[in-house]
């Protein structure tokens, strides 16, 4: 009953967090967020932490407090679990304080790295972990854990990603699907100046939803190579990663803008976009 609450005293729960919220309270928050919605995402958890304003991460101050506790020698010799959640947080001083503790743990101690974005930790921290790659849920299975019964355009937006469903299934998507539309469009007409729909897709709260959105759009586009597809998708895969990884958003579009544009300069198509 307490693992279930994750409230177990050898369960150590690393959670992103700022300077401004007490590490005790960040992670009491967090496990009361988790009980009530175990797919919380790291958005969804930046806005339950006003005072974060995307400065999420863990740092130092928590590796070193981590290291003390680890320090101290467990009751009754039992195994102890230190659970870092979404440790692409991991600040780059943070995870090199780690390596020796994860490469030479204490005695019956287990860490893990729980993370939607492997790539972004230290090769020199993922080098010394086994890798389990969670596949994506079934469409009957997301249809059980919404209760609804998904379209075929649904459940490809969603990359069978229950946090994803739920948050686009909370959108109301008809004006951000036509910023995202010309948004698009103007990637490949240069005369089109992308200004007006950029600063319209910064008013949609889950952006980086809407940009993976684009590139299944961009997959799917009967009228593209696979050449310019895979360039599409890549960008616009790239520019949500770095969104969800708290990069300025308008710095993202832009760059994104400018690369794609250089790179898809020849030929030109005519796009006619149709909301999903």
């Amino acid at each position: 009953q307490l693992m279930d609450k994750l409230e177990h005293p050898n369960l150590l729960l690393m959670t992103p967090s700022t300077p401004k919220v007490p590490l005790e309270e960040a992670v009491q928050r967090l496990r009361q967020h988790l009980r009530e919605e175990p797919f919380l995402s790291l958005a969804e958890w930046e806005s339950l932490l006003p005072e974060a304003k995307g400065h999420l991460s863990i740092g130092i101050e928590a590796a070193r407090r981590l290291q003390e506790s680890l320090s101290l020698t467990s009751p009754e010799n039992r195994w102890r679990v230190v659970w870092f959640w979404h440790a692409e947080t991991l600040t780059r001083q943070a995870a090199n304080a780690l390596l020796k503790t994860v490469e030479e743990p204490p005695a019956r101690t287990l860490f893990i790295f729980l993370s939607t974005r492997a790539g972004a930790l230290p090769v020199t921290l993922r080098s010394r972990c086994q890798t389990w790659h969670f596949p994506p849920l079934s469409k009957e299975k997301l249809e059980a854990l919404t209760g609804t019964s998904l379209s075929a355009a649904q459940f490809s937006l969603s990359q069978g990603s229950y946090g994803r469903l739920k948050r686009l299934l909370s959108l109301s998507l008809e004006k951000p699907v036509q910023a995202l539309q010309a948004w698009l469009r103007s990637l490949l007409n240069t005369s089109m100046d992308p200004a007006p729909a950029i600063e319209e897709l910064l008013k949609v709260p889950q952006l980086s939803e809407l940009l993976i959105m684009g590139a299944i759009l961009i997959r799917d586009h009967p009228h593209l190579t696979l050449a310019h597809k895979a360039i599409g998708m890549d960008a616009l895969l790239r520019a949500a990663e770095d969104i969800e990884g708290n990069l300025h958003p308008a710095l993202v579009l832009w760059e994104t803008t400018l690369t794609v544009r250089a790179r898809w300069a020849q030929p030109k198509f005519q796009w006619e976009w149709l909301a999903p």
